[in-house]
């Protein structure tokens, strides 16, 4: 028998949350106009609801009291937040306002070091490098650097060269060629705010099920995200469920979100 509003529910309940991206023209109202979806890892700790409704009070003028005659609802939110310890780059992306882009493996010829002294280190444009070569500028014959005397891949996986030492009468711009293996590049802030949408396909601990789907919310960054830490790091996501109008009158959704109760 299917959950209904009379059936007693003790709420513990774990499963998997999918994204995507709000958009009317590609989606369709069944799906809250969700549209490239993509589950999040497993990693997922918390994904909490809160409504606040604001009411305005009339007072009566009858008996002196200035007792309350009617209350009225004058706006009504849903906030959400969702707080991962495994996500994706494209989740990440999304959080700092911009897109995990694919980057494929290739090779760079002449890029320009800034000037260096001995012990100074350099990073080169793009990580997993290998087979790399650096020459100075001289007009004739480039004089080219030797590893272990002129300078020292400490991590050629993360692109970081220490330089040892110049070779005498070397002539700027330093330029280094290599090749590089493929990985996910973001740039932060590099897009406006992004309308999500939000599946949560939910199962407690007694078998009851719920999906909750809210089509339309904006999500960012909440709090801090730690880099370095002793504790795995937490990235918190919150925002507003907004208003959507094409769904008011939709015979299984309200203007905010939809819940499915199964068994």
């Amino acid at each position: 028998m299917a959950l209904t509003g009379n059936t007693p529910i003790i709420w513990t309940g774990q499963g998997p949350v999918q994204i995507g991206t709000f958009d009317l023209e590609r989606g369709t109202p069944d799906q809250g106009y969700i549209v490239d979806a993509y589950r999040i890892g497993c990693g997922t700790t918390a994904l909490t609801t809160s409504v606040a409704v604001e009411k305005k009070q009339l007072k009566e003028s009858c008996s002196g009291q200035r007792a309350t005659l009617a209350e009225f609802i004058t706006s009504q939110t849903m906030s959400v937040s969702l707080q991962l310890i495994q996500f994706s780059g494209k989740t990440l992306a999304a959080a700092l306002f911009g897109d995990a882009v694919a980057v494929p493996a290739g090779t760079v010829t002449d890029e320009i070091l800034p000037e260096l002294a001995a012990e100074d280190y350099f990073n080169l444009r793009h990580v997993k490098a290998s087979n790399i070569v650096i020459t100075d500028s001289t007009a004739s014959t480039p004089i080219e650097y030797v590893e272990g005397t002129h300078y020292e891949v400490e991590d050629a996986a993360q692109g970081r060269i220490k330089l040892i030492a110049h070779p005498a009468n070397h002539v700027e711009p330093v330029k280094v060629d290599y090749a590089y293996g493929d990985s996910v590049n973001i740039k932060v802030f590099s897009r406006p705010s992004v309308e999500r949408g939000i599946i949560f396909d939910g199962l407690n601990s007694a078998g009851q099920k719920a999906r909750l789907i809210i089509p339309r919310v904006t999500l960012t960054l909440d709090g801090d995200f730690s880099w370095i830490g002793e504790e795995e790091t937490t990235l918190t996501l919150s925002g507003q469920a907004l208003y959507v109008a094409e769904l008011e009158n939709d015979p299984v959704y309200s203007g905010f979100a939809r819940i499915t109760l199964f068994d």
